[in-house]
């Protein structure tokens, strides 16, 4: 397998797919793949700066591939034979894959059923999805992906330094909207936590905000609704909700009767989640 050495620009880890590694590359034959002792010295090295070396490489197709460091079931994830590219940066990997839904299904599906991992996340992104190889060349379809590292890695890349190591494992999957497989088709895990650019009008939510400005930006969903939980809907996502949490104040003279105002602050707001909409 070939390795690269490069002055890297680092992204968060994991996140949305995109280049990771920024620069020049030079190759270099080596065989120790990410050896314990040269993790360390990259991350001795990463908090010098946000600038520093990376060790990075393709996965090769239609092989099988495992590292250590994976939780129980990873490698069954990966090693399927839709995968279409995967590649590597440091302690972070990341897999491309390709097929219909029955087999994004089965993928999320096992996903779903990983027990060693921080949480299982879906993010959904607009568009069709994009496979590329080390240092972003090499570029063809795929329709979803798999991003996972060490929580450690991600700690240490925010600048966390815990005096107690996150020993969990941080393991998300992408999906892309625009693709040729269809989101009403999807069948999601309960335990699914939902995230993504796909709910950008639903993140563009924050505390702070006041009932007036939330409901300029999305739609009541129909159905009894109370004054302070209160579910939106979004129609560019359609089948999904969030709940949003208000401040608001009591009529003394109506035994505390609670009273919505536009001017209400929002002071909690959920992630997405799927449920079908209320008829009024």
């Amino acid at each position: 397998m070939k390795l690269c050495m490069r002055e890297a620009s680092w992204r968060a880890c994991p996140g949305s797919p995109g280049p990771i590694l920024n620069g020049d590359a030079r190759e270099i034959s080596v065989r120790n793949l990410r050896s314990a002792g040269l993790k360390l010295l990259i991350c001795a090295i990463s908090l010098v700066g946000w600038n520093a070396l990376g060790l990075g490489g393709d996965y090769p197709n239609g092989q099988p591939v495992n590292q250590p460091s994976w939780p129980t079931g990873m490698s069954q994830l990966v090693n399927i034979t839709n995968r279409v590219g995967g590649l590597f940066v440091n302690a972070e990997d990341l897999f491309f894959f390709s097929g219909p839904v029955r087999d994004f299904n089965a993928f999320l599906a096992s996903y779903a059923n990983l027990g060693t991992i921080e949480k299982h996340r879906l993010i959904l992104h607009d568009g069709a999805g994009e496979a590329y190889s080390l240092g972003g060349g090499n570029k063809r379809p795929c329709d979803w992906s798999l991003d996972g590292c060490p929580a450690s890695w991600r700690d240490l890349h925010h600048g966390i330094l815990n005096p107690t190591p996150n020993t969990n494992y941080v393991l998300e999957t992408h999906f892309w909207t625009g693709g040729k497989i269809p989101l009403d088709q999807v069948v999601f895990p309960k335990n699914i936590e939902f995230a993504g650019d796909y709910f950008k009008h639903f993140e563009s939510i924050t505390n702070g905000m006041t009932r007036s400005e939330v409901e300029k930006t999305l739609t009541l969903d129909g159905g009894l609704q109370v004054v302070s939980l209160v579910r939106f809907l979004d129609p560019h996502c359609p089948g999904f909700k969030i709940t949003v949490e208000f401040a608001y104040s009591k009529s003394a003279a109506d035994q505390n009767r609670a009273i919505a105002g536009q001017d209400d602050k929002v002071i909690k707001v959920s992630n997405p989640y799927r449920e079908r909409p209320f008829m009024d």
